[in-house]
């Protein structure tokens, strides 16, 4: 992958060599054919133009990779942000638990800041050298502070806003993304669509119209007026988020509940055809002018939690890996091959 990425960004800075080396000549020129009168109005331009070019060659030298996730009602999206970061620091719940926009940078150490917002009512501050726990345990807090003052109908609160420092798998990890030297990789977990609206939420949203799009669906869900309601959401957020569909990548998650049906891969096939044909139905019905975008549309099949026990269990941490394995072989132990399975000690805590 990196071979492909290396050389796009050398065809681009090549590009924008030629063009430099065919202003100046442009320029010149012209500036030969004016009158003299005309001379400010095209510096004013010249220095626009040069503005534009130093713009695009510092992104270039030190390119930025935004992945936003996004989804439908209790779909998992927090559980796959963890799982992308390889630890819980985002709080989960059964019911839908992100509210405010948390922004995760990625850095050698670990810290939280949580901005000061109108009405809060929580601590807001910024701490330094934390547990995973420390940053999940204070956002924990912070959210379900809000969605009860939501509940409570005290609108003057607005949404909470916070940014984890934290030295997350999907850079630190060098198998995953084999990106260009000072790429700076950040994760955006946006709230779900019934606070999308909230007060200092839009605007942290109209940051992501360049960003990469992770769109969560919740395949758990059975009953015909919510999947339906689920649908339009995916729609919803699709054009709250604005730009081209190209641009994301469409995840049916909680893929793994279809392993307790007698015809189970059969309706694990079924539901993923019926479901990525009605997702790009409702699409072209309500953004006509990304036909070829939503017929090329990306989606795929995924179990966010087993996914994320899978790599704590390989976690330094003997205390971490011991409760990831244990709540494997308590919760997921169906996807785990017989032949390996066999193979397995009986107590969790023995796995290696």
């Amino acid at each position: 992958m990196r071979s492909n990425i290396k050389k796009t960004f050398e065809a681009v800075e090549e590009s924008i060599g030629n063009v430099y080396q065919e202003w100046g000549s442009f320029h010149e020129h012209i500036r030969e054919q004016l009158p003299p009168e005309y001379y400010s109005e095209l510096e004013d331009l010249n220095s626009q133009f040069q503005v534009a070019v130093s713009e695009l060659v510092k992104e270039l030298s030190e390119p930025v990779l935004t992945l936003a996730t996004t989804g439908t009602t209790s779909s998992g999206k927090s559980t796959l942000v963890n799982f992308l970061c390889g630890t819980e620091i985002l709080p989960v719940a059964v019911q839908e638990m992100s509210a405010g926009v948390v922004i995760v940078e990625y850095s050698e150490t670990k810290s939280l800041k949580i901005d000061q917002t109108p009405g809060a009512l929580w601590e807001c501050g910024e701490w330094r050298n934390l547990t995973d726990e420390d940053i999940y345990d204070r956002l924990d807090q912070v959210m379900k502070s809000y969605l009860q003052a939501n509940r409570d109908e005290k609108t003057s609160v607005a949404c909470p806003q916070a940014t984890i420092y934290y030295p997350f798998r999907l850079v630190a990890d060098p198998n995953l993304l084999d990106l260009p030297e000072k790429t700076k990789v950040r994760i955006m977990d946006l709230p779900g669509l019934a606070h999308v609206g909230d007060e200092g939420n839009a605007s942290v949203i109209r940051k992501c119209k360049e960003a990469l799009c992770i769109v969560t669906y919740n395949s758990a869900e059975i009953n015909k007026d919510t999947v339906s309601q689920l649908l339009q959401e995916v729609v919803d957020q699709v054009k709250e988020l604005g730009g081209s569909p190209a641009r994301m990548l469409f995840v049916l998650n909680r893929i793994d509940v279809f392993r307790d049906d007698k015809d189970w891969p059969d309706s694990e096939r079924f539901f993923f055809k019926r479901t990525v044909h009605d997702i790009k139905q409702k699409l072209t019905k309500e953004l006509e002018e990304y036909q070829e975008d939503i017929s090329a549309l990306q989606v795929i099949k995924m179990s966010a939690l087993p996914a994320l026990l899978s790599v704590q269990m390989k976690s330094h941490n003997q205390q971490k890996s011991t409760q990831a394995s244990e709540k494997i072989n308590k919760r997921f132990n169906f996807l785990i091959p017989e032949d390996i399975l066999e193979d397995l000690p009986g107590l969790a805590k023995k796995w290696d």
